[in-house]
């Protein structure tokens, strides 16, 4: 019999980091350090958003929303200190297994119905038409180890979910960017 355990924590620093002030100031570090995808482009943070404006703006004056792809059920499981993080686990975990199964499955049928898709949706219809979409994705998506190939299959998966954004007309013109850790 094989006992397989995995032991996850979050701090406060975690917790701290997925609000919006925080997590804008993290993508925007990621960004800004970019050598390859970003092409070390300066972007700046649009600090008044009362009205909804973008988060940032490139030196070309391209203007970027950051999204962080956590439904409602899952931000309020994670955001406030006085909720059980088992709960948070388990959605997390089981949003995880969907990437799994559609790895091992080849299958990409099921994609409309998964989680992430339904939260990327949604996420997309609020950015305006004139502003990029940067997806934060602040959970690594894959288990990743020395020597594996399975970051391939996170760039296969979020590749399909993107094609399926713009087969439901909603990317347009705009360019959409994954960021996530491994």
């Amino acid at each position: 019999m094989i006992n397989n355990q995995t032991l996850v924590t979050i701090d406060k620093s975690f917790r701290s980091l997925i609000q919006k002030q925080n997590y804008e100031k993290y993508v925007l570090d990621i960004i800004n350090k970019s050598q390859v995808v970003f092409h070390s482009l300066p972007f700046t943070h649009i600090a008044d958003q009362a009205h909804g404006e973008s988060d940032f703006i490139d030196s070309k004056g391209l203007h970027y929303d950051a999204k962080l792809l956590f439904d409602k059920k899952q931000g309020a499981l994670i955001g406030e200190p006085k909720n059980d993080l088992n709960d948070w686990l388990r959605v997390m975990l089981d949003e995880k297994i969907e990437f799994g199964e559609s790895i091992m499955k080849r299958d990409l049928s099921f994609l409309p119905t998964t989680r992430l898709y339904l939260v990327m949706k949604e996420r997309m219809a609020s950015v305006e038409t004139d502003e990029n979409a940067i997806f934060f994705i602040p959970f690594p998506i894959v288990d990743e180890y020395k020597g594996s190939i399975f970051l391939q299959h996170a760039t296969d998966f979020l590749k399909a979910v993107y094609q399926q954004l713009v087969n439901d007309d909603l990317v347009g013109n705009r360019l959409v960017f994954f960021i996530y850790p491994s």
